[in-house]
């Protein structure tokens, strides 16, 4: 497991270019998405919107989680000069359009499957928070009051009764398991789609299969992942009290990011690609 860690770091490294299309990305969602809210007002231009979304989020996933898979082929390889390492891995996004080519729809009914797997989710989690915890009387001007500024959320918290609070703790850890438990399931749901099938609902099946065929190891990496999360948050929440050191954070983050995404592919890679591979090299002898 320490080797996977290992290995993890020195193909994000080796593969740091990964992290320029996804800032990039990031950044293009942020200003489509203030112009869409500014522009779409009716429900054919919402829905337009929508699938437009749906679309460049399906065609950057498609290309980027190829490159990806090409990364950490590139960095298994054994090079005479690190040039020829280096520029293997410039030439990355080259992959992205064959990338797209080939996984385009795939990643489209992944995110359309991705919205129906969360709304049932939150349905779920509403059903069992409001039978065994309850109803706390927020309304949504309350809510959206409060989520204007920290000073007013400090003054809604204020004015909220023990009981209240008692129950805003259960709902919010309801919220953290109930979520932790859904993302840990969906962990290999991408690598399946990239190794194994284009199919999003099989490789949704396949990836839980495969969860729970190595629970330990995958339930380690997920704890691991978690915990490294929950520190670059924590630490994050103080950098904004400083611009310089909010830039040092905002690196660190999407190196963490390129990170995550470069370690669950290695774990798939090493744990279940090879294992098929080999299987099926014994099944043509």
């Amino acid at each position: 497991m320490l080797k996977l860690f290992k290995n993890a770091f020195k193909y994000t490294n080796e593969g740091i270019i990964l992290a320029t299309p996804l800032i990039l990305f990031i950044w293009l969602i942020v200003i489509y998405l203030g112009f869409a809210k500014s522009v779409a007002d009716t429900l054919p231009e919402i829905i337009s919107a929508t699938l437009t979304l749906v679309c460049m989020i399906g065609a950057f996933m498609s290309g980027w989680f190829y490159m990806v898979k090409k990364s950490i082929e590139i960095s298994k390889k054994d090079y005479i000069l690190d040039n020829d390492r280096s520029r293997a891995s410039l030439n990355l996004i080259k992959e992205m359009p064959a990338g797209i080519g080939k996984y385009f729809l795939s990643f489209v009914g992944m995110s359309l499957c991705t919205f129906l797997i969360f709304a049932l989710f939150g349905v779920a989690v509403y059903k069992i928070g409001m039978h065994f915890i309850g109803s706390i009387d927020f309304t949504p001007a309350q809510i959206k009051e409060a989520m204007a500024s920290p000073q007013d959320m400090r003054v809604f918290l204020d004015s909220l009764t023990i009981e209240q609070l008692y129950k805003l703790g259960n709902w919010n850890f309801l919220f953290l398991i109930s979520s932790s438990i859904l993302s840990f399931l969906l962990m290999l749901w991408i690598p399946e789609i990239i190794y194994k099938t284009l199919n999003p609902i099989g490789a949704l099946f396949g990836s839980i299969g495969k969860i729970f065929k190595r629970f330990g190891k995958s339930l380690f990496i997920f704890i691991y992942l978690s915990i490294l999360n929950f520190i670059i948050s924590f630490a994050n929440t103080f950098s904004v009290l400083n611009p310089l050191l909010y830039m040092l954070m905002m690196i660190v983050y999407f190196y963490f990011l390129v990170y995550v995404v470069v370690l669950i592919f290695s774990y798939y890679d090493s744990e279940f690609n090879k294992e098929e591979s080999n299987s099926d090299s014994r099944s043509d002898c």
